[in-house]
């Protein structure tokens, strides 16, 4: 950067990563309702991939092909095959296993939605199997047992556990503590049961006060992060609760970021740090808190487009095939499956009261 480590460690760009937390959050928050409206973990799934995937197809060609203009892109120029963790959310451990050689990502910033799609498909499987309120507690002890794996870590690896430890990693375990509290806070909405508060706010700090363990074989409690995540807690606790802050918070400026929020998220990275880099050299003699405004506003002109014109008529594409498929009767065999399968538990619970 042409600013070197200047602004690193400035609170708001020091911990401002911890928003990904606070995303898993709100999509604990808005996957419950959409779980609700959803029939079966099909049809939940179906929507969550024609949400998601578009911005991620677009977005990810223009990265590719743009490429060789931001050079100075840290992950270095892209090979076609480092579009398949974003375009299938898988990740790139499992392809690099599945291929057999090192496997890159196109954007770093992509990890967040393959953690994304393992908890849409731990919630929907057992939002279907055993319901909401059950499916929220499977969430918390995934938190609880993932957590315990980064508190306890040399004790793992005394008891030679490490391979558990790694899969419960894998699962994306301690990212469940956020999206069953962002859960949690939408049952407390609905049915103001003060209890459904006080556990949402409660593991929404615990969630929180994980973000000080640091990875695994980290000598030192992170006190700074925690409270930052801490203080994300009670920000968005006041804006479930108090409507002066839900006002502030619909207001248009922000209601277009969230508007372009996702493709912004997927562009930002390497595009924009090479625009700042480009920056930094042509006008040498800008201050450096100004270099990244040039760059900030390209990217978020890009999601604009993608988000206003581009990305809407390709979901819609989707829509139409979907539909069309399931008036084919293609999705019914999921549908029989994911039935048998919940009488499976419900047979089993009523032999085993």
């Amino acid at each position: 950067m042409p600013y070197g480590s200047e602004f690193a460690q400035f609170p708001l760009f020091a911990h401002g990563n911890l928003g990904v937390q606070l995303f898993f959050m709100i999509s604990g928050f808005v996957i419950f309702m959409s779980l609700e409206k959803s029939r079966n973990f099909h049809s939940f799934m179906i929507k969550r991939w024609i949400r998601l995937f578009p911005a991620m197809l677009v977005i990810s060609m223009f990265v590719f092909l743009t490429a060789p203009l931001f050079f100075e892109r840290p992950a270095g120029l892209p090979r076609p095959r480092d579009l398949l963790p974003g375009l299938t959310f898988i990740e790139p451990y499992w392809w690099q296993t599945i291929l057999g050689r090192p496997q890159a990502d196109l954007e770093g910033a992509f990890w967040s939605l393959y953690v994304e799609i393992k908890l849409y498909v731990v919630a929907g499987i057992f939002y279907f199997l055993v319901g909401g309120q059950r499916m929220i507690w499977v969430l918390v002890c995934l938190f609880l047992v993932a957590a315990g794996t980064l508190f306890f870590h040399h004790d793992f690896v005394e008891l030679n556990w490490v391979a558990l430890r790694d899969t419960l990693y894998m699962l994306s375990g301690k990212p469940c503590g956020w999206f069953a509290a962002g859960a949690l806070f939408y049952r407390f909405s609905n049915e103001h049961n003060k209890w459904l508060l006080f556990a949402a706010i409660t593991i929404a700090l615990a969630a929180a006060f994980s973000e000080g363990l640091d990875d695994y074989g980290g000598k030192h409690y992170l006190w700074e992060r925690a409270i930052t995540a801490a203080i994300l807690v009670s920000v968005f606790t006041v804006s479930v609760l108090n409507k002066r802050m839900q006002q502030l918070l619909s207001n248009r400026f922000l209601l277009l970021i969230g508007f372009i929020s996702y493709p912004l998220y997927l562009v930002h990275e390497n595009t924009m740090i090479s625009l700042i880099v480009k920056t930094g050299s042509v006008i040498p003699w800008m201050p450096s808190i100004l270099i990244p405004v040039i760059p900030i506003s390209f990217v978020t002109l890009i999601a604009w487009l993608v988000a206003r014109y581009v990305e809407p008529p390709i979901r819609n594409r989707f829509k139409s095939w979907h539909t069309t498929l399931q008036t084919d009767g293609w999705s019914e065999a999921w549908q029989a499956k994911m039935r048998f399968l919940k009488h499976s538990v419900i047979r089993t619970r009523s032999n085993n009261p």
